[in-house]
């Protein structure tokens, strides 16, 4: 039986996982469902039990496609870790030369809004879409070099660093960047190849592409908030008429986290306690702010996780030895 839907061919969505991140990778679909995503998603996966992915595959009001990432290419170059985090570029410029614009995700996002007209700019300007860093990269260690050549020139700073994602960009203009990201992680592997992040990788195969001018940074408070930002006073998460924004207005279109994992977020806590004692020298008011943005953000990756339309048991998927914690 052919599934009909009401998609929009022109776009799409690229995340890769492995089965350590099913609770993660759960909630992103049922979120992008929720806010009333019509694009593909093509997902790279290892070790995900097929019972689980025939469900994604057939569930959603949205085509999801499942690529398999087999044993002896997770092997290969260091590990399914490696694959899942740099290859996924090669595998964007692949089939996202069959799209009008693609985005590139990490599994550990969830969506709050739908994001479509950023496709559309990258789209129709060609432009590189991507989240901010909080602080830009110099490329001057032998880490960013193959065979002992930088790619870009040595101690050069981006002033249009991005994080890896989401990324929205037209792969029929930037396929040869987004490959050769991989490209350069396997030549002369495990010796003389680039050994930064794949991060670092992709930023300076797109800076040698020719991004510098063409890169659209956008506000990672909209689209990430790592770092605890929407922990903190007037940047926090809040509610407002059934959407999350930022307590200073902005809009919350995705976020970033282990937030299935109690001790991430004991730890976020945390980290947010110890600066707001350093930073403004109180703790008792930035603390309960804290942990409310927290309980919010939290809340709603449950929602998305256990009670959308795909839901998966409580346990622990990175140690299934050890009980699932709250």
């Amino acid at each position: 039986m052919t599934r009909e839907f009401g998609f929009n061919p022109k776009y799409a969505y690229i995340v890769s996982a492995c089965k350590k991140y099913i609770p993660e990778l759960n909630a992103l679909l049922n979120s992008l469902d929720y806010v009333g995503n019509k694009y593909s998603v093509h997902v790279w996966e290892y070790g995900i039990p097929k019972d689980l992915l025939d469900k994604w595959a057939s569930s959603f009001d949205y085509p999801v496609f499942i690529h398999e990432i087999t044993e002896p290419e997770a092997r290969e170059y260091g590990g399914e870790g490696e694959i899942l985090c740099r290859k996924r570029y090669w595998y964007a410029g692949e089939v996202g030369k069959t799209y009008n614009a693609i985005c590139v995700l990490d599994a550990d996002m969830v969506f709050v809004r739908n994001p479509e007209q950023y496709f559309t700019i990258a789209e129709k300007t060609g432009f590189i879409l991507g989240a901010s860093k909080e602080q830009n990269k110099v490329y001057d260690h032998e880490h960013h070099t193959v065979g002992g050549k930088f790619i870009i020139e040595k101690g050069y700073y981006n002033r249009f660093d991005i994080c890896n994602c989401p990324l929205f960009i037209d792969a029929r203009i930037w396929e040869k960047a987004l490959k050769r990201s991989w490209d350069i992680f396997t030549e002369g592997y495990p010796n003389t190849n680039f050994k930064a992040p794949d991060m670092d990788a992709l930023s300076v195969c797109l800076i040698e592409a020719g991004s510098e001018d063409k890169t659209i940074i956008m506000a990672a408070l909209m689209w990430l908030g790592t770092n605890e930002q929407h922990l903190k006073p007037y940047i926090r998460a809040i509610e407002n008429r059934g959407l999350i924004q930022t307590e200073s207005g902005i809009p919350i279109f995705s976020y970033h986290g282990q937030y299935y994992k109690a001790n991430w977020r004991k730890c976020q806590l945390a980290n947010r306690h110890y600066c707001a004692e350093h930073y403004l020298k109180t703790t008792e008011n930035p603390d309960a702010m804290a942990a409310g943005a927290m309980n919010l953000l939290y809340g709603y990756f449950k929602k998305m996780c256990f009670e959308h339309k795909v839901t998966i048991p409580k346990l622990n998927y990175v140690h299934p030895e050890l009980p699932y914690e709250e």
